[in-house]
């Protein structure tokens, strides 16, 4: 029978059963990425010493995969397997099989396992890896090892599978800029890329913190930009002025060491994406060779610290000429399809500034500094194509006029894919919601410093790249996606694994699987097995699956109910207020303010960690108020965050009230009836980083009516000179007092002292929660 064929038959049949046998299937197949089709069968496959492995020995890809296979067995267990060119027994055979019907998937395969024999079928080499890559899942995690396992029983449960992958593009990236990692990260980074089924690693070599590749043809380019003096000292706005550790950080790869890394991905099936930043993040770059800046500033120097500069490539005939030169070296290491160039974040004040850039507008009747980059971008892009390749670029070559054959990598969202699906152009999907792997995946307050957001395991697993917005011939377009890992705030390789996995687990599952096929919670049910197999890979990944989380919401008569939840199915949640310890089972109303410290148990052993979260309780919990300045900034994701029973903290920004006004800020509340209270309290943020200062007065005030009110009491307070950011929660004292609205009087702090961080000389005021008793 024909191999598509038998795999239309298997689908047919597997589409029937799947739905009733899914928890089955978790149960006893953890694979991750699931199968698309799945159909458990009676027995299991035992390796014996008689165990032969038969194969075509003429073809070297099929020889490879063999090799790899037996030299994994024999290390992890007593087995020698025999290799053959035909079946020289009846059963305990392993069958590596490729079919002379060609797939139109060449990722393809099927997977047959009986008490008998396993069978390996596909029409590529590419295929058989993949179907090798679910064996050794369906083996125990000690396959994974480096040394002999002991007691270990190598059985493999009957199955027939027919699988192939849902997007043809599924991507994990790494930055080696802010911080260069050695070689043999690199290739155990791949080895988990092949073990996840994924198939593109992103590469981002050069930035404005580090030019990390070697290229003959300008030397300077390593020896003087893969090379900083210092490096910023946490948080990008945390110290003002910032603190750096006076350690230079250096590193690059030689192009031996790069074709190495290119060979070692080939091999896995993993094709290496370059990425040469341009015309933006190219600093490194012009320390290096100051005439590829538009002032020819020699003072340029490799960035120490993050963000975005203004200095970036001129867009001179001699500047393409550079960048030509280096790409067609980059070209010659890289045999891949894309070569990607970058493009986002290009700053255009020195382009403004410049004459030959507005000459250059001029003589090609160009509108604007935007269209200048996408005539940059459009001149790199004809020269890539006339070498066979093409361009990829960050959805900001979007702007100004997209380049004709350039595929867009949507990153600000969504908006940026469907624009250029609609237009015909292909897409990657990676937004930052969901596919940026250097944001939180826990609680931001217990978490190593990020760069800042929240995306946990569950958040990338309900991504779905192909928007509902596209029609069914514009999701053609939609290539697949990619997890992103930029390194600001990962030093160690230790610190990447720690951020990259399990949340590249979902991905994985997310890129492979059909849409239908996808379940939450039978994937939860596959994780602890998968975390058996990081622990014998040597990964550390993040524990945040056993650890339990929080969540607050206020009820319909403004009671604060909290939700405890952890991702592991089987975990038993217990929780202590104030001390007192409980098992959870629903939701609790929290009647007064108090720590809550809660951790997960199975069978009575504690998993992960514990997890502490402090709220607060107060006559003002769910009550209603209004400003009187409307340049607010970040609002807790919610209506009223002042009142909603959580405190702001210093990892993320997003619970606080940011005001930026002129004016004095005017908060009144209304608690719905009178009440009597007799102490007031206010979360405020000292941060010299982005001039955040505390008010120099706060004033509150009563009233029984809402026009008539009375001083309760005042306070002033003096914004620290401490370099850090810190969190102050005055208290207001004074006679009982029966009002039915509250008035908080903030003064303005007026100007900072200094520039701070976000460039403005304009104080903010940061509020947390209000409280009243």
């Amino acid at each position: 029978m024909k191999f598509q064929e038998k795999m239309k038959k298997k689908i047919i049949f597997g589409v029937i059963l799947v739905l009733s046998i899914s928890r089955v299937m978790a149960t006893n197949f953890n694979i991750i990425p699931y199968p698309q089709h799945l159909i458990p069968q009676k027995g299991k496959f035992a390796f014996k010493k008689q165990t032969n492995i038969i194969y075509d020995a003429e073809n070297p890809e099929l020889k490879k995969l063999v090799e790899q296979f037996s030299n994994q067995i024999e290390l992890v267990s007593s087995f020698k397997l025999k290799k053959a060119d035909r079946e020289s027994a009846i059963s305990n055979n392993i069958v590596f099989k490729l079919s002379t019907d060609k797939s139109e998937n060449t990722e393809a395969y099927q997977l047959n396992v009986s008490a008998k024999n396993i069978t390996i079928e596909a029409s590529t080499p590419n295929g058989i890896f993949y179907g090798l890559q679910t064996l050794y899942q369906m083996m125990p995690p000690e396959i994974y090892g480096k040394t002999k396992a002991k007691s270990t029983k190598w059985i493999v449960p009957a199955a027939e599978i027919t699988d192939k992958p849902r997007f043809s593009y599924r991507g994990l990236h790494l930055d080696v800029c802010r911080h260069y990692f050695p070689l043999e990260f690199i290739k155990k980074y791949i080895d988990a890329m092949a073990i996840h089924k994924l198939n593109r690693f992103h590469w981002h070599l050069t930035d404005d913190q580090g030019w990390r590749i070697e290229i003959k043809k300008y030397p300077k380019l390593t020896e003087i930009g893969s090379k900083r003096a210092e490096t910023l000292i946490g948080y990008y706005y945390e110290r003002f002025p910032q603190e750096f550790d006076g350690k230079p950080h250096e590193g690059y790869y030689t192009q031996e060491e790069a074709r190495e890394i290119v060979k070692y991905a080939a091999d896995r099936f993993i094709q290496v994406i370059p990425e040469i930043e341009m015309p933006g993040h190219a600093q490194a770059a012009l320390a290096a060779y100051p005439y590829l800046s538009c002032n020819n500033n020699p003072n340029i120097k490799v960035a120490t610290k993050w963000g975005i500069f203004e200095d970036v490539y001129c867009p001179r005939d001699t500047t393409f000429q550079f960048l030509k030169n280096v790409l067609t070296e980059i070209m010659d290491i890289f045999p891949s399809k894309y070569i990607h160039i970058g493009g986002d974040e290009c700053p255009k004040t020195r382009w403004q500034q410049c004459a030959d850039c507005q000459a250059i507008i001029k003589r090609e009747n160009l509108k604007d500094e935007h269209e200048l980059q996408s005539y940059f971008i459009k001149r790199i892009e004809k020269f890539v194509n006339s070498k066979g390749r093409r361009i990829i670029g960050w959805d900001e070559i979007l702007d100004g006029g997209l380049a004709p054959d350039a595929t867009v990598m949507s990153w600000r969202g969504i908006r940026g894919g469907i624009a250029a699906a609609k237009s015909g152009h292909d897409v990657i999907m990676t937004p930052t919601s969901a596919c940026y792997f250097d944001f939180y995946q826990s609680d931001p307050e217990t978490e190593p410093t990020t760069i800042g957001g929240f995306t946990p395991l569950s958040k990338v697993y309900s991504f779905e790249p192909i928007p509902t917005e596209l029609t069914e011939q514009e999701s053609t377009h939609i290539l697949g996606a990619q997890a992103n890992v930029w390194t600001e705030y990962m030093a160690t390789t230790e610190n990447v694994e720690y951020m990259v996995f399990p949340r590249i687990a979902a991905m994985s599952e997310v890129l492979w699987c059909n849409k239908d096929n996808r379940s939450w919670d039978l994937f939860c049910r596959r994780m602890p097995t998968q975390f058996a197999r990081y622990k014998q890979l040597n990964i550390q990944p993040s524990n945040a699956f056993y650890s339990v989380s929080f969540q607050s919401n206020l009820t319909a008569d403004n009671k604060l109910q909290i939700t405890l939840n952890c991702d592991y199915p089987n975990a038993k949640i217990k929780y202590s207020i104030n001390g007192k310890e409980r098992v959870y089972t629903t939701p609790f109303i929290l009647n007064e303010s108090a720590e809550i410290t809660a951790s997960a148990f199975e069978k009575g052993e504690k998993l992960g960690k514990s997890s502490s979260k402090s709220y607060i309780v107060s006559k003002l919990t769910g009550a209603n108020y209004s400003l009187n300045v409307k340049n607010t900034g970040y609002n807790g994701g919610n209506v009223f965050p002042l009142t909603d029973g959580v405190k702001g903290n210093t990892k993320v920004s997003n619970q606080w009230l940011s005001i930026r006004d002129e004016s004095d800020t005017e908060i009144i509340i209304d608690l719905k009836e009178p009440k009597e209270i007799s102490k007031f309290s206010v979360g405020l943020l000292s941060a010299p980083g982005f001039c955040a200062r505390l008010s120099p007065e706060i004033k509150l005030f009563g009233s029984t009516d809402g026009e008539n009110y009375q001083l309760l009491s005042k306070k002033e307070l003096t914004t620290p000179a401490t370099p850090t950011w810190e969190i102050f929660r005055p208290e207001l004292s004074f006679a009982k007092t029966e009002v039915r609205f509250l008035k908080l009087q903030l003064k303005d702090a007026g100007a900072c002292p200094e520039v701070a961080l976000n460039r403005s000389n304009k104080s903010m005021l940061m509020i947390d929660e209000i409280a009243a008793w």
